[in-house]
């Protein structure tokens, strides 16, 4: 019996997942980077929050080469392992001065944990605009653990859709009921990278130079990152917040 090929089913399924997220969602994608492009042109932030394993999506979008200066990530010091603590997300969000004009994205698979759910309508009752990336599937099955009852999806003004199945993991194992393998990292970061290229040209064509880094590894990207840090500075330290 010859052992099934599982890298190649990966693959495959990596793939068709892209394809279904592009075909049904372009019209999504370009309205992400229009709101994107419209908040850094006047010189506004994005903010970007996950949690537990969602935080290494989020990650991808700070300070890197290829990435737009203008993003900052929300950390959240427990690493997940307070994502159900109602409550607990004001001492995430009370750093940062995120508001009107600025951009939240807020990345959870599921959907219905406390933490996220609370970033996100923190970022409605501020006046951000609050886009998600989240796997509906999944959401949707599943009742939220937030007292409000509502869902990620439900908060958020604009919604991206992984596609991804229920439970994240998508590879079978012979004998086995679970499945391995999640695709909800790889399909979330290429949302979000397609989204900043979009927003990139956006801004060249809109006559904004797009604040974009350049890799530290190559010989002028140390001068050129020097001047978006100079710009950038203040507002990507962890001071607290303005008051109200």
């Amino acid at each position: 019996m010859s052992t099934p090929d599982r890298i190649d089913e990966y693959f495959q399924q990596i793939h068709r997942q892209l394809d279904v997220v592009l075909e049904g969602q372009h019209e999504l994608l370009h309205q992400a980077a229009d709101t994107w492009a419209t908040a850094i042109a006047a010189d506004k932030m994005i903010y970007v929050f996950g949690s537990g394993h969602s935080r290494l999506i989020a990650g991808e979008l700070y300070w890197r080469a290829g990435g737009l200066a203008s993003v900052l990530v929300l950390d959240d010091p427990t690493e997940g392992a307070a994502e159900r603590l109602e409550g607990y997300a004001s001492a995430i969000t009370d750093p940062f001065d995120f508001g009107a004009g600025d951009v939240l994205i807020v990345i959870s698979n599921s959907g219905i944990n406390a933490v996220p759910i609370e970033v996100a309508l923190e970022g409605k009752a501020r006046g951000a605009t609050v886009q998600a990336v989240t796997a509906l599937e999944h959401s949707q099955q599943s009742a939220s653990r937030h007292s409000s009852g509502k869902r990620l999806f439900e908060i958020a003004d604009l919604v991206l859709d992984t596609r991804g199945p229920y439970g994240d993991a998508a590879i079978a194992v012979t004998g086995r009921a679970w499945r391995v393998a999640a695709t909800s990292t790889v399909v979330s970061v290429t949302i979000l990278e397609a989204i900043v290229a979009q927003t990139a040209e956006l801004l060249a064509q809109r006559g904004v130079e797009p604040p974009v880094l350049v890799s530290s590894n190559v010989p002028e990207g140390d001068a050129h990152n020097e001047r978006l840090s100079a710009r950038y500075w203040r507002r990507l330290a962890r001071f607290p917040r303005r008051p109200a």
